[in-house]
């Protein structure tokens, strides 16, 4: 078993994420860390462990989005830029398998349209962040910040809003915000 102790930067270079991620994973207590004379190490044999044990956090796992929209077309035109950019995507058409999909497997974002018949966007985020706290929403719609459902969606979570009709470029802007090593796509 390796006990050597190593840096943030080495546990970021291993994990392959971002520094900063690394030192809000250990100060949440999330990954296994330990103060040595005022700087964050970490043993290497931990973190083996915790990898081992936590496939819902860090990692390729969280590689992934979730498309929420009741309109196939938009659903699967959105799957498709999001996995142009390397991003894996999964795709449903309800609040009810958004929820169910969220419970089977771990994403990092969801894409989410208020509109939408049985459970709304907003009833939906509602139930999703009861599954998943860390989960980053993109409410993707044609409402405007004038309708009520819009407006009731930013009482309950931070959202970033890409407004329908989308452009390869506006979904490749927001993957990058939330995604290490977003693939760049040309855009016409």
């Amino acid at each position: 078993m390796d006990d050597s102790l190593i840096t943030v930067k080495e546990v970021a270079d291993y994990l392959k994420l971002k520094e900063q991620t690394v030192y809000l994973l250990a100060r949440q207590n999330k990954i296994p860390s330990l103060k040595v004379g005022g700087s964050l190490r970490f043993k290497k044999s931990q973190i083996d462990a915790w990898l081992e044990t936590s496939p819902k956090t860090g990692g390729q796992d969280r590689q992934r989005a979730l498309i929420v929209d009741d309109e196939e077309m938009v659903r699967e035109t959105l799957k498709r830029m999001v996995e142009a950019h390397d991003i894996q995507a999964v795709a449903v058409s309800s609040g009810a398998q958004a929820v169910k999909a969220a419970q089977e497997e771990s994403f990092r974002m969801v894409f989410l349209d208020l509109n939408m018949p049985g459970m709304n966007g907003v009833e939906t985020l509602k139930a999703l962040k009861e599954v998943d706290k860390e989960l980053v929403f993109v409410v993707v719609t044609g409402l405007t910040g004038e309708d009520d459902l819009f407006r009731s969606v930013l009482d309950h979570a931070p959202v970033s809003v890409v407004p329908k009709p989308f452009t390869m470029q506006q979904i490749g802007g927001v993957l990058s915000l939330h995604f290490e090593n977003v693939k760049g796509v040309a855009y016409a």
